[in-house]
């Protein structure tokens, strides 16, 4: 398969991205860049709503479901658009044509930069991802595809009644299962074109937005933006690899486009696209999309938002005083560093985040070397980007002409110190600064790129005006606008950079996608004998195995149900008794209740690792070959399947 085959799934998963949100967008007012931008922002809330609702009233999951909930979405829109008419709140706003087309152009070299880059490092797209959060992910959407059932509210489980319910944010899933549902491709296809689409269209144009609101109608920043959108490998190429984190991912993409709105309803933004009301209308809907999303994507907006909603604060304190009403623009600031700290506070020590907050990654470099990688663009050990770190330098160093720019400054600033906590401290007195985003560096990495895109494009602007007279004296008349010479230095900076540090984005994707067999969770040989084991498997079977040989990747590949579904799977005392005791099948009456009671009756042992048999509490599983009571029904290497005879 390849991926010029797969370009109709591609425009599939273009559509389920922007198309539920396109038409409450029109119909609040917004056109152009904003229109676009925003629509994913709109399409995840109104999914990912529609799930929850479907699954509580007891409607399946299907592609009518998710248009219907569309549907329903844009007569509210409609309905809020006609009720508010008068008080001119939602009325349509929009760039001049020739800057929308400026923008789209420059879109161009990025999506063909990061298409072919995500090509690269992903290769045939049916290729499977296989580190250790993909058999979740992976067996949520098989679990989508047979529960008809993709509400957060029961993800979690995925479909076992003795794991605890518990709130996961499903946005991803859903909008991947109705990709996977609207084409018929298979999961990992799906996944992998799905996540593709979300890095190299949602990302750009949201970024679009951000550098829309910050610079106003500036032809030049707006031709740029697009590329320099992809040029910062800790987000969107970290998270298509680390992890993996795919929720993320989708929610992190449409970050910018949230913090565009944020920067709108605290009146740092130049020539307003979006206007005021209509912001803080769909800042509403944004909060809804981002806690779907993944929570994260929350918190790092928190961080982001903190300084210009603080600043706008203090400057309406101070136009208060001199209107003679000082008192209330006090209030109103303690007010605010009251309930910010309240928060803090709270958050940080309450238990419910207990599971987030207190994850044991450790340290891994010194602090020092941590604020190294921040101001080289090369987090978590990666390639020094030295040319992008020293525009984006340049740029900060320029944010005192712009009010808003020190903003996201600022917010830079910020991201970088979480950063420099979890990479070179992570201690338990760090982790209440950190624990929000799993005191992950990774996760906290991917908010630089969100300030790091417009600070780059500060610099460049800069050079560019810099450059300018010895333009006059060299170049020909059309060559010495700020758009142009915006333009060639950006071209200058790809060139000298090879395509600004393709290896380096390939190389966060990669990891994922291991080219040696010996690397593979589930290697080829495995993946063509899971295909003999649904020929042989009744379609109402549960199959038995340890989930770190590879088993776990059955259901998702060959649409056959596993018990242990991954790695962190939160299993009953009959569950780890029965991986426990399952040789023992044959003298152990509660092992074959437990085996009735899961309806199993296959055994798929994969891998052939003593160090995997030996994990807690799959030790029973390792047993099968040697226990009676089994029979072997086909093999292919050390990979076997075991159907359970002595159970009846």
């Amino acid at each position: 398969m390849s991926w010029i085959e797969v370009t109709p799934v591609a425009l599939v998963a273009a559509g389920w991205l922007f198309g539920p949100g396109l038409p409450v967008a029109f119909l609040v007012g917004l056109r152009g860049i904003a229109a676009f931008a925003l629509a994913p922002v709109v399409g995840i809330a109104v999914v990912a709503s529609t799930a929850v609702v479907a699954s509580t009233v007891g409607l399946d999951w299907s592609v009518p479901v998710a248009l219907g909930g569309t549907l329903v979405a844009a007569a509210v829109a409609g309905l809020l658009a006609f009720l508010l008419r008068r008080k001119d709140l939602l009325r349509p706003t929009a760039d001049p044509w020739r800057l929308t087309a400026i923008a789209l152009v420059g879109l161009l070299p990025a999506l063909a930069l990061a298409a072919l880059a995500v090509m690269q490092a992903v290769g045939p797209p049916d290729s499977i991802s296989q580190v250790y959060d993909t058999p979740y992910h992976y067996n949520a959407l098989a679990h989508i595809r047979d529960a008809h059932d993709a509400s957060s509210l029961t993800l979690h489980a995925l479909g076992d009644p003795e794991t605890p319910a518990m709130f996961y944010p499903a946005a991803w899933h859903g909008l991947a299962s109705l990709v996977m549902m609207s084409t018929g491709v298979s999961i990992p296809v799906a996944a992998n074109v799905f996540c593709a689409v979300i890095t190299i269209l949602v990302w750009p144009v949201a970024c679009l937005l951000l550098v829309r609101q910050l610079f106003g109608r500036n032809t030049a920043a707006l031709a740029i933006a697009g590329v320099v959108s992809i040029a910062f490998p800790a987000f969107p190429w970290d998270f298509f690899g680390w992890g993996v984190l795919w929720p993320n991912l989708l929610g992190m993409a449409v970050a910018p486009a949230i913090f565009a709105l944020v920067l709108t309803v605290t009146g740092w933004v130049r020539d307003d696209v979006i206007g005021r009301g209509r912001a803080w209308l769909l800042l509403a809907v944004a909060v809804v999309a981002a806690g779907f999303a993944h929570p994260n994507v929350l918190f790092s907006l928190v961080v982001l938002s903190l300084f210009p909603a603080g600043a706008a604060l203090f400057v309406r304190a101070k136009r208060l005083r001199e209107d003679g009403n000082g008192r209330r623009g006090v209030v109103e600031c303690v007010v605010f560093a009251v309930v910010v700290l309240g928060a803090w506070a709270w958050s940080a020590t309450t238990p419910m985040f207990d599971n987030v907050r207190d994850w044991p990654w450790a340290p891994f470099e010194t602090p020092a070397a941590a604020v190294g990688e921040v101001l080289l663009n090369a987090t978590n050990q990666r390639e020094a980007l030295w040319l992008l770190s020293a525009v984006v330098v340049v740029g900060a160093l320029t944010a005192r002409r712009m009010p808003a720019i020190r903003w996201v400054l600022a917010g830079h600033l910020v991201a970088a110190f979480l950063f420099v906590l979890a990479a070179g401290l992570n201690r338990p007195d760090t982790r209440v600064f950190t624990g929000y985003w799993y005191n992950d560096s990774h996760r906290l990495a991917a908010m630089l790129p969100i300030t790091g895109v417009p600070l780059a494009i500060a610099g460049v602007l800069f050079l560019a005006a810099r450059a300018r007279p010895l333009a006059e004296r060299l170049a020909p008349v059309r060559a010495r606008t700020a758009p142009a010479l915006s333009v060639v230095l950006l071209v200058v900076l790809v060139v000298l950079t090879g395509g600004l540090y393709p290896d380096d984005r390939e190389n966060r994707i990669t990891v994922t996608y291991p080219r040696v067999e010996k690397d593979k969770l589930v290697n080829d040989r495995m993946r063509a004998f899971y295909d003999r084991v649904a020929e042989r498997v009744p379609s109402d079977a549960v199959v038995l195995g340890n989930p770190f040989d590879g088993s776990v990747m059955l259901w998702a590949l060959a649409d056959r149900e596993v018990l242990y579904s991954h790695f962190l799977k939160e299993e009953s005392a009959e569950q780890e008794y029965l991986g426990r005791n399952l040789a023992d099948a044959a003298e152990d009456p509660r092992v074959c209740a437990a085996v009735h009671r899961y309806r199993a009756q296959y055994v798929l042992i994969g891998r052939n690792d003593p160090h995997i048999a030996e994990i807690t509490p799959y030790e029973g599983i390792a047993g099968v070959p040697y226990a009676d009571g089994f029979e072997l029904v086909d093999r292919a290497g050390p990979t076997r399947l075991y159907r359970i005879t002595a159970c009846g």
